[in-house]
């Protein structure tokens, strides 16, 4: 049986973006390379966001 891919936290996802924020401020990389920086920057940026709103909707539910 196959094993998932462990899914990074949310800490972890967060440490990522602002690596990858860190390196395209720097300006020092290929413009191919900046733009695979961005795309994987953005794909973060909606996890964390969409993680965010499942833990806004469990306190919600949680306190309602």
């Amino acid at each position: 049986m196959a094993k998932k891919p462990e899914i990074p936290s949310l800490e972890e996802q967060l440490k990522r973006l602002e690596e990858i924020a860190q390196i395209l401020d720097r300006g020092d990389v290929p413009l191919e390379d900046q733009l695979a920086l961005f795309s994987e920057g953005m794909a973060l940026a909606t996890a964390c966001r969409e993680y965010l709103e499942q833990a806004e909707l469990r306190v919600k539910r949680i306190t309602e």
